[in-house]
């Protein structure tokens, strides 16, 4: 009976296998079909060329004179410009383009030439009126430059440049009254532009109106301060926040994970860590006050109550990060050697949930720990008992140092990616800084 059974347990197995023999094959002879259906198309399409319509080849054409511009290679962008006028006249960004590349060179006068015709391809757009603007200022052209720019301004009456532009043109051809009208229009749109102050005051001062040009030439030289202060802001103080964050986070995650052992520090650390992290919360109300717009009360408002929120959330964790932070630990290895700390002290204890009772010291420390994450805490619930709490501290730091524990990487590789992700912003804003220069 016995040789029976298995003669037909082994019956039974080969025709399962044979079943997955023909599925399996059924399977290659599908996928063989589908292949030399899609084989032709695929090759066909491989062989077919990009699309080079008219239209995409100039876009490619004046991007790369574009580039070339740049990167002060105009003289080569010029071919490149020409072949896209003549494969589509009308493409605006070509004469933009090729402005620019004239500019570039210092030839004004074609550069105007180009400049014009993107006016005339775009007339809706202040952009190239502005641009023709700049030019025939260079040339020292101060009417025409203001003829430009008046098309310019009335596209666009909200942009400051270009009132400011047109004062300063009025100040060079010693029209003080126009000048005066042109930057109390930019005052208008922006209270706290220091260069319409200046030019102002220029005029005002060419006028015998020295009390005018006083008080507005304190006026641009208090609202440039302010634009420094936040200009400092963005060069220095936001790369520094971000670079302190991305070293305390680096060598956090760092210091578990190369030295393959657990880490124990103050929670005040930590909260040193958040604080720093708000801290730009506390510095911009101040820099907002130079920035326009703040005369609406309502955005006063708002600026002034996200850092009294901060406050009171500080309030919170200093209350909630006391005691000490483990980082990297395993629950069953952690809880084995602080009862092995305890032993070592000689203290009696009594264990109630997270909470861990030393009579003969009144004594309360509370345990709290994350397991996936491998973070936990310990912190003294009761006022007395201080030295014995800080004793078992230093226990707990020994065993961590002799790296018997088992280790939970889980919190520190975060910390590490977080910290590389706070280098990328303090790069970012460092840029940002070079480029307000």
């Amino acid at each position: 009976m016995l040789r029976i059974e298995r003669g037909v347990d082994f019956t039974d197995h080969s025709h399962l296998h044979r079943a997955s023999r023909q599925t399996l094959k059924r399977v290659v002879i599908c996928l063989c079909a589908l292949l030399s259906v899609m084989l032709p198309s695929v090759l066909v399409r491989s062989e077919t060329p990009a699309d080079t319509s008219p239209d995409q080849k100039v876009i490619g054409l004046v991007q790369r004179a574009e580039d070339l511009c740049q990167t002060g290679r105009s003289k080569e962008a010029e071919p490149l410009l020409n072949e896209a006028a003549e494969l589509k006249p009308d493409f605006p960004d070509t004469y933009r383009v090729w402005g620019c590349a004239f500019e570039k060179e210092g030839n004004f006068s074609q550069a105007e030439e180009k400049y014009k015709k993107w006016s005339e391809l775009k007339p809706d757009s202040y952009r190239p009126f502005e641009t023709l603007g700049e030019v025939a200022y260079k040339q020292g052209h101060y009417s025409e430059s203001n003829d430009y720019l008046a098309v310019a301004k009335r596209l666009n009456p909200f942009r400051t440049y270009i009132i400011n532009y047109r004062c300063h043109n009025f100040v060079l051809m010693e029209k003080w009254q126009e000048a005066i009208a042109e930057c109390t229009e930019s005052l208008a749109l922006n209270p706290k532009d220091d260069y319409a102050h200046g030019e102002r005051a220029k005029a005002e001062r060419a006028l015998g109106q020295d009390d005018k040009a006083s008080n507005d030439a304190n006026d641009a030289g208090r609202y440039r301060n302010d634009s420094g202060e936040m200009r400092f802001m963005t060069r220095k103080i936001f790369p520094a926040i971000f670079g302190i964050i991305a070293l305390a986070f680096l060598l956090i995650g760092f210091a578990v994970l190369l030295r393959k052992k657990p880490l124990l520090f103050s929670s005040r650390w930590m909260f040193a860590l958040v604080l720093v992290c708000f801290a730009p919360q506390f510095i911009l109300p101040f820099q907002m006050r130079g920035l326009p717009g703040d005369q609406l009360g309502g955005f006063k408002t708002i600026t002034w109550l996200m850092p009294l929120m901060f406050v009171v959330l500080l309030v919170f964790l200093w209350m909630q990060m006391q005691g000490y932070i483990a980082m990297g630990i395993v629950d069953k290895s952690f809880r084995k050697a602080l009862l092995s700390v305890l032993d070592d002290l000689h203290l009696e204890r009594e264990e109630e949930l997270s909470i861990i009772r030393i009579p003969q010291a009144n004594l309360d420390i509370a345990v709290a720990i994350q397991s996936r994450t491998g973070v936990g805490q310990l912190r003294n619930k009761s006022k007395s008992g201080q030295e014995v709490f800080q004793q078992i501290i230093a226990g707990l730091k020994r065993r961590f140092a002799q790296g018997e524990l088992e280790t939970n990487n889980t919190t520190s590789v975060f910390y590490v990616i977080f910290g590389i992700l706070m280098l990328i912003f303090c790069n970012f804003f460092l840029r940002q800084g070079v480029l307000m220069k």
